[in-house]
């Protein structure tokens, strides 16, 4: 999972914790927000880094992402900067769209769920993303939604995030636990309309 994993440069130094991830057109991953620790919870703050630079580290009980940075990239983490989040953190705009806490909608614009999280492979590469599908319902509910079944769409110059399930759909979908095996859906394809004189 990459919300809240821990982030450490390539000496081994923890830096800080992955709290989001930025994909641009087409879904493509672009960067990874990590929140950089400061002293004692002191002098905290987002920045962004290249998604290429992302590793993923399948080890138990090691940081699970090791950032790949040039030494101009790495000056970013060792010098913090009061005032917060580099600008531009955190927004949407018509090439890039942080994932964490978007609202993935159908193409009618009916509300599907929430990213809560994004799981990745060894590779880095996008698997699904943990949708919170709650609702109205009082108990939580989420369900991991294949990464393949997301639509990336610009609307109102915003980049959007959408999945074609119907409500059937997410409510027989089994839930997500970041202890079990993950079963992540993907919407059935429309039936192919048959061929016109076909036999």
């Amino acid at each position: 999972t990459l919300l809240d994993s821990e982030v450490q440069k390539t000496d081994g130094k923890v830096v800080g914790r992955a709290v989001d991830m930025v994909a641009g057109p087409g879904g493509k991953p672009q960067e990874v927000v990590v929140n950089l620790q400061g002293f004692m919870g002191i002098g905290d703050r987002k920045a962004s880094f290249p998604w290429s630079a992302v590793r993923v580290n399948p080890q138990p009980k090691t940081p699970a992402i090791t950032l790949a940075l040039t030494p101009a990239q790495l000056q970013l983490t060792d010098r913090p900067k009061s005032g917060g989040a580099q600008p531009g953190v955190g927004e949407a705009s018509p090439t890039r769209l942080p994932l964490i806490d978007a609202t993935v909608e159908r193409a009618n614009g009916a509300k599907v769920g929430r990213v809560v999280d994004v799981l990745l492979d060894g590779g880095a590469d996008p698997l699904a993303v943990v949708l919170d599908v709650s609702g109205t319902l009082e108990k939580r509910h989420t369900i991991a939604a294949d990464w393949s079944a997301l639509h990336f769409v610009t609307k109102n110059n915003a980049l959007e995030a959408q999945i074609e399930m119907s409500d059937q759909q997410v409510d027989a979908s089994p839930p997500y636990a970041n202890d079990q095996p993950v079963r992540a859906v993907s919407p059935n394809p429309a039936p192919a309309a048959p061929a016109r004189g076909a036999q």
